[in-house]
């Protein structure tokens, strides 16, 4: 055993001691290059050179950076994270360069009503430097000479390519962003002009309540130092003041780029919270893209589908996540066959595109053949005549009809020239509160994509819903974009939480972190919320049903809530 740890004691020297030549920033490289060229292998693991980081474990087992780089454990901000009991420590040049880790307590590891309840602590260490932290990224061994977790990975980088990346590393989350200061914070919404008043109102009511409950708290947080309290670290970095303006969008999308810089410019915000249009999303998502700026949770039925946006928070899809939600149900049924035609007739109009756009991305990456598409105006598609031509022509087994609800009074005709027992389907989203006047003659024989909670809900005075009266889906909910309910619900449960636990990191990227390591959320207007990094559509579900008989029928559903 004594020769075991001399040789072990051996090997730690020899580690270090090569380590200790000089790990100094390229001369030939600018300040802005050299972080340009450390933020790509952080984040993508891409060498300088262009070619993959080659990393490997204690196992020797290689393992692909570009797949698993440092920002996949560490996160975006490289302020760490915890993922069951694993703990990863922050990365950053503020953390690394100073000692941190505190000693074990009994406390620590506990089980509490029945559950596990770990640390977040990390054993202690000695202050890095620029060369005991390359030892540390080449030989998993940290300051003080202990061996790392088996997970993180071994990086055998050439004494250039090791500096580009302590130098983007010093320079990591070293300033707080934009919007912030030690007591205030500041935020956004944004608004374009074809939103309805009655729309208007629903966004902002919550908003602006939820910016008086930060103040409130900041109020608080005063009076319990006025009188001698001494808070926590957790209630001093949590209230900051709070503040909200609306930015108005006026004219056609192509102009808001210009408007959003102008508001930018005048005051920077931390994030913006919300915001509503009815056109497509594309100018602001860009805008935010390009300054880091959050976005959470914007009513759009128009979101970017990317995946490589990071800063914008969506709900969901919108209408493609319909348009999807159909292509794997299909996908599922086993009375249909390969052979059997599809025809999709889509109405020439943003929505109808978005929906189609959504089922047929879903159906190519589920390698289905491909359908017919028939693009037709909204006249058109009164001409009921030319409508049976195109079926006569055509002869669907599944009718996919992404229109409005001016093809309702003509539906019973359509389905009549089917042969049983093909079937139809249309989007509650786009067909609205009128869905429910499908005639019932051929309810039976209609699906229906329905993007929000079905099931019983119990929801609580601090969702600001009474925790007494259970909530179910009903015909009356067709077509509704729960504007409030959705906006009081994110902010309270998941925006707030995170920007509690920012603590004196003010950085937007690790506020977007600390989110996307929340637990899935259960809330009122979707089955589940799921969280997860670099994932930005948070509710990925969508309901296939039928409605019931009557006239205010029930809502009957045929799919599970998520469908592979």
């Amino acid at each position: 055993m004594k020769r075991e740890a001399a040789i072990l004691i051996i090997l730690v020297l020899l580690s270090t001691a090569a380590a200790r030549s000089e790990i100094l920033p390229p001369a030939d490289l600018s300040k802005a290059e050299i972080i340009r060229l450390g933020e790509r292998m952080y984040r993508n693991g891409i060498l300088p050179s262009g070619k993959v980081m080659d990393t490997g474990s204690r196992a020797e087992v290689e393992v692909d950076s570009t797949a698993f780089s440092c920002s996949s454990c560490h996160l975006r901000a490289g302020l760490g994270s915890v993922e069951g009991v694993v703990v990863t420590p922050p990365t950053t040049g503020a953390k690394l360069f100073k000692p941190a880790g505190r000693s074990p307590s009994p406390d620590d590891i506990s089980n509490r009503a029945g559950r596990s309840v770990y640390s977040k602590a990390v054993a202690q260490r000695p202050a890095y430097d620029r060369e005991s932290l390359a030892n540390a990224l080449r030989n998993g061994i940290d300051p003080a000479g202990r061996a790392f977790n088996d997970v993180m990975p071994r990086y055998p980088l050439s004494d250039r390519d090791m500096s580009i990346l302590i130098s983007y590393l010093e320079t990591l989350s070293s300033e707080p962003s934009p919007g912030t200061g030690s007591t205030e914070i500041a935020f956004a919404t944004i608004i374009s002009d074809d939103v309805s008043q009655e729309d208007r109102q629903a966004l902002l009511l919550p908003l602006q309540n939820f910016i008086a409950q930060k103040n409130q708290q900041m109020k608080m947080y005063g009076d319990f130092k006025k009188f001698g309290y001494s808070p926590t670290i957790d209630m001093k970095y949590a209230f900051r003041q709070a503040s909200l303006d609306v930015w108005e969008l006026k004219g056609p999308p192509e102009t808001w780029q210009k408007q959003l810089s102008a508001y930018y410019s005048n005051k920077p915000v931390f994030a913006v919270l919300g915001g509503i249009s009815n056109s497509d999303w594309r100018p602001v998502h860009d805008f935010c893209e390009a300054q880091h700026l959050p976005c959470l949770f914007p009513i759009t039925d128009f979101p970017v589908i990317s995946e490589t946006g990071w800063y914008t928070y969506y709900f969901n899809k919108g209408y493609a996540q319909e348009g999807e939600a159909v292509a794997r149900y299909l996908n599922q049924m086993k009375s249909l066959s390969a052979e059997t035609p599809i025809l999709q007739i889509v109405q020439d109009s943003p929505v109808g595109r978005a929906l189609a756009a959504g089922f047929q991305s879903s159906w190519s990456e589920l390698e289905r053949p491909a359908v017919i598409t028939l693009t037709l105006t909204a006249s058109q598609l009164q001409d009921q005549a030319a409508l049976g031509k195109l079926l006569k022509k055509h002869k669907p087994g599944v009718l996919l009809l992404w229109t409005d609800a001016g093809l309702l009074p003509n539906l019973p005709s359509l389905i009549a020239r089917l042969a049983a027992p093909e079937v139809v389907f249309v989007s509650s989203g786009y067909m609205g509160k009128r869905t429910a006047a499908i005639a019932e003659t051929v309810r039976d024989r209609v699906y229906i994509t329905y993007p929000y909670r079905l099931t019983p809900y119990v929801g609580s005075k601090d969702g600001g819903y009474d925790a007494k009266v259970p909530f179910l889906a009903s015909a009356k909910d067709l077509g509704d974009r729960k504007i409030t309910s959705r906006s009081t619900t994110i902010l309270k449960q998941s925006t707030l939480r995170a920007l509690n636990l920012l603590y004196d990191n003010l950085q937007r990227d690790h506020l977007l972190d600390i989110m996307s390591m929340q637990m899935d959320l259960i809330v009122r207007d979707y089955e589940r919320l799921n969280f997860g990094i670099g994932q930005r559509y948070v509710s990925k579900g969508c309901y296939i049903i039928q409605v019931g008989s009557g006239a205010d029928p029930a809502l009957l559903p045929r799919s599970e809530w998520v469908m592979h």
